[in-house]
């Protein structure tokens, strides 16, 4: 607040809204790294239940990761809804106060 006017800094919600995204997909390449490794690199070592249980492992890095990808995706594009909002509310009252 400044001078008792609330003030909504809309650059900083767009840079978090990409930021989230940003992060979201280095989650995603690090996920598909280690389901990379332990099927195709440490895969190959591994034998019986090892070997079972590091593909098992991978099955369930690769779920946990569309998971976590739409769930990121539906966040952001909720916050981007939401700001949109809040910027049209905005026009709107700065119109009605000559801001």
């Amino acid at each position: 607040m400044a001078d008792d006017r609330i003030e909504l800094h809309h650059q900083q919600i767009d840079e978090a809204a990409a930021m989230l995204r940003q992060q979201s997909q280095m989650m995603h390449e690090m996920m598909e790294q280690t389901r990379t490794f332990l099927t195709q690199g440490l895969g190959h070592e591994l034998h019986g239940d090892y070997a079972d249980g590091g593909k098992a492992y991978a099955d369930i890095l690769s779920s946990a990761d569309t998971a976590m990808t739409d769930d990121v995706a539906k966040a952001a594009a909720a916050l981007d809804e939401v700001h949109g909002l809040i910027r049209d509310s905005d026009k709107r009252a700065g119109s009605n106060f000559n801001y």
